[in-house]
């Protein structure tokens, strides 16, 4: 979470045309927390600090005067789910999952992922997942709006190039206008909700209904 801030602090200063986020190898986009890491952490002090930490983080995005690309290279659950819909559109390899599964564990997300998921697909569609969980495949998440693209893995690469080269033969300047003119109409970062969102988040993430639904999901496996 801090090197994925610092590093979107430092893209703000580089002359590029665009950004492109994706997993490191070819196995997840991001597949959500180590809960093995974070289940020693279970006060609500903990957690109100993290969600405000890595909202702020991902709020940075619509800021950023070039377009930031999701590759979407794998699974993109529950935390990896919020990071995606973060992003400005999302490029998914077709044998791609994402999935708001927070609920299963008891939980919300908490980083933006709740407005901006409800912007990208409807209210109703948006409830559905968040309170189902649901993981969606890459063909269903692109029919609701969710992924605006889907590549077949082995041509991920050229597709990236291709997309490089048409982002750049655009002037940066019309980039940027054309992103701020767009986050003023329809605004992808709503610091105003942040307050209320994670304050819930840290009551969900201290309820012991959380630590039992996790440990019911330990079991199961």
């Amino acid at each position: 979470m801090a090197g994925l801030d610092s590093a979107l602090r430092q893209v703000a200063d580089w002359a590029v045309h665009a950004v492109f986020l994706r997993g490191a190898g070819d196995r997840a986009f991001i597949a959500g927390g180590d809960v093995k890491e974070l289940e020693s952490n279970r006060d609500a002090a903990f957690a109100l600090d993290m969600a405000r930490r890595m909202r702020s983080t991902l709020d940075l995005i619509p800021a950023l005067p070039m377009p930031v690309v999701a590759v979407v290279n794998g699974p993109a659950i529950g935390g990896g789910a919020e990071v995606a819909v973060a992003c400005d559109y999302r490029l998914a390899v077709a044998d791609a999952r994402i999935g708001f599964t927070q609920a299963r564990l008891g939980l919300m997300p908490a980083w933006g992922g709740i407005e901006r998921l409800g912007a990208l697909v409807g209210r109703g569609q948006a409830l559905l997942l968040l309170t189902t969980g649901r993981e969606l495949d890459a063909a269903e998440a692109q029919r609701i709006g969710l992924f605006e693209e889907l590549v077949a893995r082995a041509d991920l690469e050229s597709r990236l190039q291709d997309l490089a080269g048409q982002l750049a033969a655009v002037p940066r300047s019309a980039l940027a206008g054309i992103k701020r003119a767009l986050e003023a109409a329809q605004p992808y970062a709503r610091p105003e909700l942040a307050a209320a969102a994670t304050a819930d988040f840290a009551g969900t993430w201290a309820d012991p209904a959380h630590w039992e639904a996790l440990e019911k999901r330990r079991s199961v496996r």
